[in-house]
């Protein structure tokens, strides 16, 4: 099991091929649904910690509340694809939601497929 948010560079892929060549794989995405969406809390002041710059956000613009969430969408499609690449089962649990449950229904769901717990 590989528990992640899988953010940032795709360079787990490599690797990730790699484990599920040799072993049964389940990949564990978990997701907080505030980095799926922006509120509309008007112009919002974010600093960088690591480079100090400072950006203003206009989430107030519901134009860039869609385009936000269409970005956040493409990059947890391109995780689901990533890791189907790579040969690992892919379960996502978000913060949000009772994640004893999911996996319940995820194993449920496995069984009846017949493919046990990973993607082989």
């Amino acid at each position: 099991m590989v528990i992640s948010d899988f953010l940032g560079d795709s360079d787990w892929e490599r690797p990730l091929r790699g484990l599920s060549a040799r072993h049964e794989l389940l990949a564990i995405e978990v997701v907080d649904p505030r980095e799926l969406e922006l509120p509309d809390v008007g112009l919002l002041t974010v600093v960088d910690p690591e480079t100090g710059q400072t950006l203003e956000v206009p989430t107030g613009d519901a134009e860039f509340r869609a385009r936000f969430a269409a970005g956040a969408a493409a990059q947890r499609e391109e995780v689901a694809a990533a890791l189907r690449r790579a040969g690992a089962g892919h379960l996502r649990l978000r913060t949000d939601r009772d994640w004893l449950m999911d996996v319940v229904r995820f194993v449920a769901d496995r069984r009846r497929a017949g493919s046990g717990g990973a993607s082989r």
